[in-house]
């Protein structure tokens, strides 16, 4: 690459986070035990939400981890979530194409997870569910149907400190990162038969891994955080160089048009595992006053 060809890429990136992109945000607020969905151009209040899941903070529904969003054939648009306290937790999966605020009550599919879950993700052609239990597993959910109320665990992995779970459509792999590892995993079989089967060499970093997202701006890398870095991982090399340090981040992602966003925890030494703060590389950041935030997910279906 010459330098005219660098500059010039360089210029395009710093023109497209320049702007101020269009797009929805959902937040996991752990405060209120709410999953929030807002435009990332509007304020973040309760006039403003879009979308809603709450759960009334009942025994193992406390504190929201991880929400996202994914698209099935029979149901549309759903999302994935867990929730949860050490030693208490749940797993859960809603239609947000029906209504505008959500509660338990409106559960398609939800489990019991005493592993401390931090991250679910769907594998589409096996209809598998995965939930990242923080504490030391995976836990492998496979359907007798595409109805998601049939999941029924078939498969127990040791990850320790398991974090964040990916499903990769390019390469149909399923990232897996927590501790100093990002591993990844074949789905075999489809239905109940489905299983994970290790795949690769595991990628070292530095530790702990906390979160793993597409890189939206840049097909064919993903990002992963852990306590300190933020790192690109190019998926066919399977490397992972470092792209930013920050303290404490909790979730990160690159929107397509070149705007990064992210979490933190602004203070480890308390039991508040997030902020009042939803960051953007490009300016305007977004305060929901009092909020506990622990991630910020695009309003996406796409897996990449």
């Amino acid at each position: 690459m010459d330098a005219s060809q660098t500059q010039a890429e360089a210029g395009a990136e710093a023109q497209a986070q320049a702007a101020t992109a269009a797009y929805k945000v959902a937040i996991t607020e752990q405060k209120k035990g709410q999953v929030l969905l807002f435009d990332r151009t509007a304020q973040f209040t309760d006039a403003n939400v879009l979308w809603s899941f709450s759960t009334g903070n009942a025994p193992g529904w406390d504190h929201p981890f991880e929400v996202r969003f994914r698209e099935t054939q029979r149901y549309g648009a759903i999302a994935l979530m867990t929730f949860g306290k050490p030693g208490e937790g749940r797993a859960g999966i809603v239609n947000v194409t029906g209504k505008t605020h959500l509660t338990r009550a409106d559960l398609m599919w939800s489990a019991r997870i005493t592993s401390y879950p931090h991250s679910i993700e769907r594998v589409p052609h096996a209809g598998t569910v995965v939930v990242a239990g923080s504490r030391d597993r995976l836990h492998v959910f496979a359907p007798s149907s595409s109805d998601p109320a049939t999941l029924k665990e078939v498969q127990t992995l040791t990850f320790t400190k398991a974090h964040a779970v990916l499903w990769d459509d390019q390469n149909e792999l399923l990232w897996v990162t927590g501790g100093t590892l990002i591993r990844t995993y074949r789905v075999k079989g489809t239905l109940r038969a489905a299983r994970l089967e290790k795949y690769g060499h595991d990628i070292t970093i530095a530790g702990n891994g906390h979160d793993i997202q597409p890189d939206y701006a840049r097909p064919g890398t993903l990002l992963v955080a852990d306590s300190h870095r933020v790192y690109s991982v190019d998926k066919t090399a399977r490397t992972a160089t470092v792209v930013t340090k920050m303290p404490y981040v909790k979730s990160y992602v690159r929107h397509a048009g070149g705007q990064a966003m992210w979490t933190a925890d602004p203070d480890i030494e308390d039991s508040v595992w997030g902020g009042s703060n939803v960051y953007f590389s490009a300016g305007g950041n977004r305060t929901r006053q009092g909020a506990q935030i622990y991630k910020a997910r695009l309003y996406t279906t796409r897996f990449h």
